[in-house]
């Protein structure tokens, strides 16, 4: 059988269930779709890629090339529609078969549906590779649970997927395509993309005491091991699910289980919950209303959102989380839920402008926790609570009462308000001092 493979979110060879199935036909090529998508800009001035996940990609491809090589093959980049891309090739009637790891969300129509129509003779096949369980075992297909923990009882007595290792080899490429080559664009970052660098962070955190402490301080703005450091290469299939929860057992069954061990594997399930969401709700994902049908009380202010993903609101809290992003791509979940929670009630703005500037900045973007847990914050998604407003001053008394954290990433003295124009675009300065 002569097969298309399509890389997408599994950008790696161990513990890939597709690949492995590939493996096993005559004849293989593999390809990389980048979407002209990325570099467009959108209505409130976000791009879909920025500069830092832009290198952590191209470094993640030019490592996944380098494995496919030692196994006879190679990783060819196209560029355009995606839809289109993979039509050509398929217009040739030289593949038999088109596998691609199993996809939760895509903005719009999904390409995979389209090709399906316009190919119904070539056999179209998706693996579960991003996830810890599989499709076949879990029951949402009418249902999903409404919240996490209804979600987690759900898949409690589930089993996960098989962990299947790399295949010692790859059948030989039909074609022959003319790679595209890969430019690094943006900063050096603190973490190198691929698997090769995923496994050794791997290897390092569980190699530490890390994971003994993980619960206390998980919420710390600033320290590099406060965090597991794995979603980056999660982001991306560079890392699987199964392999992070496997170097855990490992651990446990070392040093022990705690509580912060647990909640390692309770994060994971977290990002589980949202990838099956996503795939369930769909384009509610992305929707003003959310995934419960109701328009939140919120606008757009230009002005606002400028000051906001610049670093220049009244709250220095907000302002240094912002900086730390914007020159690192990095955020922790607690910088996450305070930037959010001001954007959505302090500014009043629409949700999906401030989702879609994190998925512009952030090196670990992943559109499934991303806008789950945006919609979380802002009250139309599934927290049973109706949304979350965090108290700033109480947020930086608590997680930054040394002033360690706003020292560092928001030097400056914020300004007092946050308009300069009032509704009527007249400047609020002119009118305090009665000018015309």
């Amino acid at each position: 059988m002569n097969t298309l493979y399509w890389f997408t979110d599994d950008l790696r060879i161990a513990d890939n269930p597709a690949l492995v199935a590939a493996a096993s036909d005559t004849n293989l090529t593999c390809v990389y779709c980048m979407d002209d998508a990325y570099f467009r800009t959108d209505r409130f001035g976000n791009q879909p890629i920025g500069k830092h996940r832009w290198r952590f990609l191209c470094e993640s491809l030019r490592h996944l090339n380098d494995e496919l090589l030692a196994l006879g093959q190679t990783v060819n980049i196209l560029r355009g529609d995606p839809n289109a891309a993979v039509a050509t090739l398929l217009k040739a009637g030289r593949f038999d078969r088109v596998i691609r790891a199993k996809q939760h969300t895509y903005r719009g129509p999904d390409p995979w549906d389209r090709l399906q129509t316009d190919f119904p003779d070539i056999r179209f096949d998706e693996f579960d590779v991003s996830t810890l369980f599989s499709c076949k075992d879990l029951n949402f297909e009418h249902a999903f649970p409404n919240t996490f923990s209804q979600f987690k009882k759900a898949v409690g007595t589930l089993t996960y997927r098989n962990f299947l290792p790399s295949p010692d080899r790859l059948p030989t490429s039909l074609i022959e395509l003319e790679n595209d080559q890969l430019e690094t664009s943006g900063p050096p970052g603190k973490q190198t993309g691929g698997a090769t660098a995923a496994a050794l962070h791997l290897t390092a955190y569980f190699g530490g005491k890390a994971a003994s402490t993980y619960k206390d301080t998980r919420n710390n703005l600033l320290g590099e091991d406060s965090s597991t450091g794995f979603s980056p290469w999660l982001a991306n299939g560079s890392l699987s699910p199964l392999q992070a929860v496997k170097q855990l057992r490992h651990y446990e069954a070392t040093y022990g289980a705690n509580n912060s061990t647990g909640w390692i594997l309770f994060e994971l399930l977290w990002r589980e919950f949202f990838r099956w969401y996503a795939e369930y709700h769909g384009d509610k994902l992305y929707a003003f209303e959310g995934v419960i049908d109701q328009r939140p009380l919120t606008a757009f202010y230009g002005e606002r959102f400028t000051k906001w993903r610049t670093g220049q609101t009244p709250w220095r809290i907000v302002n240094a989380c912002i900086n730390e992003l914007n020159a690192t791509g990095y955020l922790s979940n607690r910088g996450r839920q305070i930037a959010a929670s001001c954007l959505v009630n302090e500014l009043a703005l629409d949700w999906r402008c401030g989702a879609q500037y994190f998925e512009e900045m952030l090196v670990d973007y992943d559109p499934c926790s991303n806008f789950g847990n945006w919609q979380y914050i802002a009250g139309v998604g599934a927290d049973p609570q109706g949304g979350r407003h965090f108290n700033l001053e109480k947020q930086a008394e608590i997680w930054d009462n040394d002033h360690a954290y706003r020292d560092q990433w928001a030097k400056s003295t914020p300004p007092e308000s946050i308009d300069s124009l009032d509704y009527y675009d007249w400047p609020i300065d002119a009118e305090k001092n009665g000018s015309s």
